[in-house]
């Protein structure tokens, strides 16, 4: 997991060029659109590449986690297991798909963080609980 978060910020990094190139097009002579419309491309390509080295690690650790956490190899009940990003995610994208506009943007452009959210927040809640329990 270690490997995909380091990988991410080069993803986020991808969005400034392929916007930068995109926004040129409003500035420049229709001879040059073709051109700056052919190295948007490459800069997508780059981006997904990115993106989905970064996601995909990231999914390879989180579904570990939660093999761990099914099989009680953790200190997590086995519930912990469908909070965990990966499988919040797979719950997020459908959700974002029948959310009207804005609200489908917003989503959309939070889908990881709200996962992240869901799942440290619980993770949080149960530490604590377990904590409190564990001194009286």
């Amino acid at each position: 997991m270690l490997v995909g978060a380091v990988l991410s910020p080069l993803g986020h990094a991808g969005f400034f060029y392929v916007g930068e190139i995109y926004k040129a097009i409003y500035h420049t002579d229709a001879a040059a659109h073709p051109y700056l419309l052919e190295k948007g491309r490459g800069f997508m390509k780059m981006l997904n590449i990115a993106w989905g080295a970064a996601i995909g690690v990231l999914a390879i650790g989180w579904i570990t986690f939660a093999v761990c956490i099914l099989l009680n190899k953790t200190l997590l009940p086995r519930l912990m297991a469908i909070l965990t990003p990966f499988v919040l995610t797979l719950f997020i994208i459908p959700l974002k798909q029948i959310l009207p506009l804005p609200y489908s943007g917003w989503v959309g452009g939070a889908i990881f963080n709200i996962a992240y959210l869901m799942f440290f927040s619980t993770l949080l809640l149960f530490l604590s609980v377990k904590n409190l329990l564990s001194e009286w």
